[in-house]
């Protein structure tokens, strides 16, 4: 039986194999070199999967609007936030405020180069409160009014942990509704319960 398979083996290698040698050669190197560029595909998207999964990624809540003690002023808080998996580092913002008569208010293309500052690193999943500039409290200004919003609007830019430089643009809208009838130094003017993501300005990149 053995002397048998081996003969069909001599025959087969003989008229088979032998004559198309170069042939088969070629075919295993090209399917040798397609598994190899699928391994390394393979490799990029995992690395790619890896970096979506772990970069940093910073988001603005609001925080409330707060009456300053012994001034007619009060300010805008936002919690800037780490919603990732490694430390965003160089974090800058800009916070500013708009009121207006409109509660669909166009915020436009928020210009993420008037961010400032040194860069703070902000850790995994660890959020910052921020505030902006003061806002003018007053008959003319921040008061209990139907139909009348405060837009709290900015930026913030930093890098993911992968050395890529992401931004973050923010438009909350406050109803003045909901602004106390006599505003308290010292005091919450607005919770950020009373707060919504505006319409427009809010993108990630």
């Amino acid at each position: 039986m053995m002397e048998v398979l081996s003969r069909y083996w001599n025959w087969f290698v003989a008229t088979s194999i032998k004559p198309y040698h170069d042939e088969i050669t070629v075919l295993f190197a090209l399917v040798i070199a397609v598994f190899a560029g699928a391994l390394v595909v393979l490799a990029f998207r995992q690395s790619k999967d890896a970096r979506i999964l772990q970069r940093a990624y910073v988001n603005v809540r609001p925080a409330g609007i707060h009456a300053l003690g012994g001034r007619d002023e009060a300010v805008a808080h936002v919690e800037v936030c780490n919603a990732g998996n490694l430390p965003a580092t160089m974090v800058k913002w800009f916070i500013k405020h708009d009121f207006s008569s409109h509660a669909d208010w166009f915020a436009g293309e928020i210009d993420i180069r008037f961010v400032a500052g040194s860069g703070h690193v902000l850790a995994p999943h660890a959020q910052m409160t921020q505030e902006s500039a003061p806002i003018a409290v007053g008959p003319e200004a921040l008061r209990k009014q139907n139909g009348r919003y405060l837009y709290i609007w900015g930026a913030v830019t930093y890098r993911d942990g992968f050395g890529e430089r992401r931004s973050t643009t923010f438009c909350h809208r406050y109803d003045c509704a909901n602004a106390p009838e006599n505003l308290c130094q010292g005091t919450v003017a607005m919770s950020a319960i009373a707060a919504r993501d505006h319409a427009s300005g809010n993108r990630t990149n």
